[in-house]
């Protein structure tokens, strides 16, 4: 007999084979006939290779091998029945779960901190753990399991994920207040001749890649003379220099304040940054996923 062909209904029958010790008293809890059972029984000694129950005083009695296979099969029956059973409700107020996300430092700072601050409300237990964006490695960590979401902007996503839009916003060029390249606007020509500081990441970052193909289409380039790891070091550099950076309007809105900048439109047109969730659709219906995504949302319309 082929080693695997055997039914989840026919190991029922054998645990309640064993339970009752009587093939009537089995089929009768199984609603099955006599002669069913006694068929299912057979094909139980024909898989294990073992008779399993015999007659001995007018009942029936296990052999070893039925007794060691007894706590096993019960196993696997319980197993089957947690796997198909519906998954359980996500209680936010009483989870100990741990939530990745893979995120720039710019959407870090306008948006997952009031994410987090909701989160030390909602749900005390939850934990959040957020990572660099690797542009190569990102949808394959989503699919692993790895991470659980990707929040940002991502122009060229993979089409085994899906996504909703949480909030927009534009890129602008940032100057040291009293630039004197900015007092009559800022041309193409200055954009490009003057040095950048550039907000990096372990991959290129989608608004990088499209400024830098924006300028390719003219045969330009910018002359990237820094480039930094913490988009507060880029505020800080060229508030007190005469480099100036592309950055995202919210960013730059809420250092304002502290830093002596000054904000100049693009001379090159970009698209709208549309900051969306992303996540795998082996996810989509997990009841955890389900809550973070309508978190996320909710704190994205109040942007």
């Amino acid at each position: 007999m082929d080693r695997w062909k055997i039914d989840l209904f026919t190991l029922r029958g054998f645990s309640i084979l064993m339970e009752e010790r009587n093939v009537s008293r089995a089929a009768f809890k199984l609603g099955l006939k006599q002669p069913t059972m006694s068929r299912m029984l057979a094909k139980l000694r024909a898989y294990f290779d073992d008779p399993l129950l015999v007659w001995s005083g007018g009942h029936m009695v296990p052999t070893p091998r039925a007794i060691l296979l007894e706590s096993e099969i019960h196993q696997v029956l319980a197993t089957m029945e947690r796997l198909s059973s519906s998954p359980q409700e996500f209680d936010p107020k009483t989870s100990g779960l741990t939530i990745r996300l893979a995120a720039t430092g710019y959407t870090e700072n306008v948006f997952l901190a009031r994410v987090m601050s909701e989160v030390a409300v909602r749900a005390p237990g939850v934990q959040l753990e957020i990572r660099p964006p690797d542009r190569l490695h990102d949808t394959s960590a989503l699919e692993k399991g790895e991470v659980d979401f990707l929040v940002g902007w991502n122009v060229t996503p993979a089409p085994v994920l899906r996504s909703r839009v949480l909030f927009t916003d534009e890129l602008v060029c940032i100057a040291r207040a009293g630039h004197p390249a900015l007092e009559d606007g800022l041309s193409y020509e200055r954009y490009v001749a003057l040095p950048h500081v550039q907000f990096d990441t372990p991959s290129k970052t989608t608004t990088e890649l499209l400024l830098h193909e924006r300028l390719a289409q003219r045969g330009d380039r910018p002359f990237v003379q820094f480039r930094v790891q913490n988009l507060l070091t880029v505020a800080e550099i060229v508030a007190n220099s005469d480099l100036i950076a592309t950055v995202s309007k919210r960013f730059v809105i809420s250092y304002l304040q502290q830093y002596q900048l000054s904000i100049a439109e693009l001379p090159v047109r970009l698209p709208v940054m549309q900051n969306r969730a992303w996540w795998h659709e082996r996810m989509h219906r997990e009841p955890y996923s389900h809550w973070f995504r309508s978190l996320l949302a909710e704190i994205g319309k109040t942007m």
